[in-house]
């Protein structure tokens, strides 16, 4: 980030220190209740069997899911500004423009995630069985939530790490078409599996999955787009 100012670097990195620590301290909580971690991981791998050694109902479940939920999107966020700065799309000079663009992009982050359930719920309940999609919602909510553990030491290094960069970003993008193709399994096996019905398959993709990404990196583009009056805002 050789195009942010030393001060604002290090008020920043200041930031950054506590923002990783709450995380830290949020995925060691987490992980030392085994059971809440090994029934939220192997559940991901059952499409029907809901009883196995491990699929137990956690104290707490929900409110852990969605502390895990709101770290995904905070990684992401600085994820998408260590990107922008990175490759010079923004030239940020205050630590309030930093924390305004995280700001942004985490509430795009919240409203995308909250179309997904909603829109899940709304064609699951015309065209699915509601076991399934209740099932689905289930096994989406744990897969955002095991990413705010996954993905924590790679935004670590990419935040902190200027010189490791290009290997982060690299390990990203592969990392979240690895997230996009485990989601087009998990639907076709719950949804669409020996039923013949692969053009409703591809449809349901394009309209439940590509087309709400694209929208996505749309909002992001625009963040970038409109930064002359965003940051005169400050």
């Amino acid at each position: 980030m050789n195009n942010i100012p030393l001060a604002i670097k290090n008020e920043a990195n200041n930031w950054g220190f506590i923002l990783f620590f709450i995380c830290f301290f949020i995925i060691v909580s987490i992980i030392s209740r085994n059971k809440f971690f090994l029934s939220m991981f192997s559940g991901l791998f059952r499409n029907k069997d809901r009883h196995n050694m491990f699929y137990e109902t956690v104290t707490n479940e929900t409110l852990y899911k969605i502390f895990l939920s709101l770290q995904t999107i905070l990684l992401l966020s600085i994820t998408f500004y260590c990107y922008a700065v990175q490759e010079h799309f923004l030239s940020v000079t205050t630590l309030s423009q930093m924390l305004l663009l995280l700001g942004k992009s985490s509430l795009l982050l919240i409203i995308f995630f909250i179309y997904k359930f909603v829109s899940y719920s709304a064609v699951g309940a015309i065209f699915f069985r509601k076991e399934i999609v209740v099932q689905w919602n289930n096994d989406f909510f744990s897969w955002i939530s095991l990413n705010g553990i996954f993905l924590f030491f790679p935004v670590l290094i990419l935040f902190y790490v200027e010189s490791a960069y290009i290997v982060c970003l690299y390990f990203m993008i592969f990392y979240f078409i690895f997230n996009l193709f485990f989601i087009f399994y998990k639907v076709y096996s719950l949804f669409f599996h020996k039923k013949q019905r692969l053009l409703y398959f591809i449809l349901y993709l394009c309209t439940q999955e590509i087309i709400p990404l694209y929208l996505v990196y749309r909002g992001f583009v625009y963040l970038i787009v409109q930064k002359d009056t965003i940051w005169m805002q400050v």
